[in-house]
């Protein structure tokens, strides 16, 4: 029987592990493919290619950002070809299957774990007999059968299979897509919030496995690879010795990406990447998501906040890591005014990400069971994200999500990095404040939410900026003309005159000792020299052959000075 293994992927760049590691599973026993698509692929299109295949079986891997696209896709699908056997898999389905199954037009879910569960149903649906395995989940005369999770596989039985990770038809792309790894399976953790706190204990791939697999994807050229592993150093041996290969072995261009419990981070792993990893080669996100005590409490997030400083602050002055940090709003007992806390403490690390993330009460968490314990309202379908609970109300909800929209634009986005560490270091008190204010009059003057161009971005904050009387403007200026290749607009009003700039480009062309430091020589200065003064500043920006410097100048005792 054919049968085709299939998702709905977020972005292009994704790739989904689960129907490589179900489809090497299967395909020396089963007539089984896998395929691609995005959510934002047109489903008649998606519907016609799965029907062009001529299936009897269709799989599909769902997730909390596709559910409702694949509902309506097995729907078609299934009006189309009724007598194609659909099955659900995936976190999404895993915990509540009986819902699924009368809503859906599906005939099993799969719940857990695949590599055992799809093999036994896909051969009992060839000699058309009922399967009898925990986790096939099907309605039979109204009754759930095989009610429950299945036993989670024994991961020395995954290393046997063929590599799911190096497929001949993968290579071509790998440069090109996120490839996604895993070391282990499982979470210590209990956070109330978390499917992975579903999971019982934490199991690990084996050294060897995990070496040889890991070189066969550097060594394919991969340029970015992530771990799924929930908590990548909750066994600092392993993850050291990971840390280490990744080290030795890595290619130019390469990242490796992990999730971190930062408060548990052994200080042998904090030394070692300090010392020792490439500047860019690793990125760490980690999930503060509050520093409010009685919220981390009630949600079963145990956290040291001043060892999780500790750590943060070793990791930020080495400068070796791209650090990614979480918060979610919404969590009970924080208020809109505890929230703001929560931000600023930590938006004081200053890494080079803070996602600010919004509940969402997912199916079978144990926070959405306690729903009505915390009065919260939140949307039945997914993403399931709240609009208010005990604490906070859906108007102080919408206002984080003001502050977050300035978050993403001038901070998340890199393009202002010295503009708003000066505003931080200087200027500005509450970073929440900052970012919420920002974004009210962002929002009062009508100005471009999507769509804009990034010389608008610069306007609009010299905009807000004035009626601060705060002048940042030199900053702004360096930030902006790094962001390009070729000589960019201006968007500000220069004070400068056109001689005054000419004369200054003369008297640069006797500084010798000035011009030979920035390889530069008449030709550059007057042809591909973007030249701008700022307070006492002369900043020079060259651009030629899509390479280009920055420099910023300034006089003293007569004298032109690079600083």
């Amino acid at each position: 029987m054919k049968t085709l293994i299939t998702t709905l992927n977020s972005k292009f760049i994704h790739t989904a592990l689960a129907l490589r590691l179900l489809y090497v599973a299967c395909k020396d026993k089963f007539d089984i493919d896998f395929k691609e698509y995005t959510i934002k692929d047109d489903l008649n299109e998606v519907c016609e290619d799965i029907l062009s295949m001529n299936l009897d079986i269709l799989a599909l891997s769902t997730y909390i950002w596709n559910v409702e696209k694949i509902k309506e896709l097995a729907k078609m699908v299934k009006q189309c070809q009724p007598d194609i056997v659909i099955l659900l898999g995936g976190p999404e389905v895993t915990y509540e299957p009986r819902y699924f199954l009368e809503e859906f037009s599906v005939d099993y879910v799969l719940c857990g774990e695949g590599e055992k569960t799809l093999p036994a149903l896909l051969k009992a649906i060839e000699e058309k007999s009922e399967p009898q395995l925990e986790g096939i989940c099907y309605l039979k005369d109204g009754k759930l059968m095989n009610e429950g999770i299945a036993k989670n596989c024994d991961l020395s039985e995954i290393e046997k299979l063929p590599s799911p990770y190096l497929l001949e038809r993968d290579l071509p792309h790998i440069k090109d897509r996120i490839v996604y790894f895993e070391s282990s399976r499982g979470c210590p953790y209990q956070c109330q919030y978390c499917l992975s706190s579903l999971e019982k204990g934490v199991r690990f791939y084996s050294d060897t496995y995990i070496h040889e697999q890991l070189s066969a994807i550097i060594q394919a050229g991969a340029k970015t690879i992530k771990f799924l592993d929930r908590s990548f150093n909750v066994n600092p041996t392993k993850a050291l010795n990971i840390l280490d290969f990744i080290v030795t072995h890595h290619l130019p261009g390469q990242q490796f990406q992990f999730e971190i419990n930062a408060d548990v981070l052994d200080q042998r792993i904090i030394d070692f990447v300090n010392e020792k990893a490439p500047k860019g080669l690793l990125r760490f996100e980690v999930g503060i998501q509050s520093t409010y005590e009685p919220t981390n409490e009630v949600v079963k997030r145990k956290q040291d906040f001043q060892r999780l400083s500790e750590v943060i602050m070793q990791l930020v002055k080495g400068d070796k890591i791209d650090l990614h940090l979480d918060l979610i709003a919404g969590l009970p007992f924080e208020s809109y005014e505890r929230f703001k806390q929560s931000f600023d403490d930590v938006f004081a690390f200053r890494a080079k990400e803070l996602q600010l993330g919004f509940l969402k009460l997912l199916r079978g968490t144990s926070l959405r069971e306690d729903a009505e314990l915390y009065d919260y309202t939140y949307q039945k379908e997914a993403p399931y994200e709240i609009f208010a609970n005990h604490v906070l109300s859906n108007e102080e909800r919408q206002e984080i999500h003001v502050a977050e929209e300035m978050l993403e634009k001038y901070w998340n986005s890199g393009r202002f990095h010295r503009t708003m560490n000066t505003l931080f270091d200087h200027e500005v008190r509450s970073p929440f404040e900052f970012f919420h204010d920002f974004g009210r009059y962002y929002i009062d003057h009508g100005f471009k939410m999507i769509g804009y161009q990034v010389d608008e971005l610069f306007v609009y904050l010299e905009s807000y900026l004035k009626t601060k009387d705060i002048d940042v403007l030199e900053e702004m200026v360096l930030d902006y003309l790094e962001l390009f290749k070729i000589k960019p607009k201006k968007w500000w009003k220069s004070k400068w005159t056109r001689e005054e700039r000419q004369i200054f480009t003369h008297a640069l062309l006797e500084e010798y000792n000035l011009l030979a430091s920035l390889h530069l020589n008449q030709e550059l200065l007057f042809r591909y020299c973007l030249i701008e003064k700022i307070n006492n500043h002369y900043i020079i920006a060259l651009y030629k052959d899509f390479q280009h410097q920055i420099a910023v100048v300034e006089m003293v005792n007569n004298e032109y000075k690079l600083i």
